[in-house]
């Protein structure tokens, strides 16, 4: 199930189980990295990446929480774009795991950056202006299947419901 945690580089929506071939693949998870996916290939300013990407990049994802060729493909072509354009550093291996104890480094590795991170950071830079990741709960977009993840790390007060 997907969360969302603290960590020194601040909020963080996350997965618990991991993506990808060869990991749990849980509905909310999956659901997760396919709208982080999407909201990552389909803005304006990505134009390029598209093209770099062929068809796993520019066909939008249905976010419906079943992992597939598809959503795979377009992992993979994510850590392929960002170590390709923005010299990234994240392990290539088509896979979206948690993150261990909280760290955005994977441990024993030459300072990689796990993918969940970058998913974040990639959402908040091209939509938030950097803001805290949790107000993508207010975009039309926004999967109504992780409200209640959001909902559980914020305050009552702070809490968002569609038909409010």
């Amino acid at each position: 199930m997907a969360k969302v945690i603290e960590t020194s580089d601040g909020t963080m929506l996350t997965v618990e189980m991991g993506v990808g071939p060869g990991r749990a693949n849980n509905r909310d998870d999956v659901t997760l990295v396919q709208y982080l996916l999407n909201l990552y290939f389909q803005h304006p300013n990505q134009a390029r990446v598209r093209q770099l990407g062929g068809t796993a990049a520019s066909r939008k994802l249905v976010v419906d929480g079943i992992i597939g060729p598809r959503t795979n493909a377009a992992i993979l072509a994510f850590q392929n774009a960002i170590c390709a354009t923005d010299n990234a550093r994240v392990i290539c291996d088509g896979r979206v795991d948690k993150l261990r104890n909280e760290q955005v480094v994977v441990a024993g590795s030459d300072m990689q950056l796990y993918t969940i991170f970058e998913l974040n950071n990639y959402a908040c830079a091209l939509y938030l202006e950097d803001e805290d990741i949790t107000w993508l709960r207010f975009r039309s977009d926004f999967p109504s299947r992780l409200l209640p993840v959001v909902n559980r790390f914020l305050p009552a007060w702070a809490q968002w419901s569609r038909s409010a």
